[in-house]
């Protein structure tokens, strides 16, 4: 992010299973400012990923996302607390 703020990612792809894990272990805590993305909102930018990398559509709704686990820590700016400035539809974020 423009200010330091690092965002982790390990994903791994069960081709076996059919499923993913967007894992976000180690991203940045928190961030004073309105740059927080609600979970929400970072499900809905791992959605956007997901039907750039497959050669199919994928629906626009949570039910696509049943084959993939998200592991989001807690009071990170992914996943900010509830007293968090958050922007909704964060596209700077996302």
């Amino acid at each position: 992010m423009d200010d330091g703020s690092k965002m982790r990612l390990k994903l791994s792809i069960n081709r076996k299973e059919k499923s993913a894990c967007f894992d976000f272990t180690g991203t940045d805590p928190e961030m004073y400012g309105n740059c927080n993305a609600p979970r929400s909102i970072t499900s809905s930018a791992i959605i956007y990923c997901l039907r750039c990398l497959v050669n199919t559509d994928i629906p626009l709704n949570q039910g696509c996302l049943n084959p993939i686990k998200i592991i989001l820590p807690e009071n990170c700016f992914l996943n900010p607390s509830a007293t968090a400035a958050v922007v909704g539809g964060n596209v700077l974020t996302s």
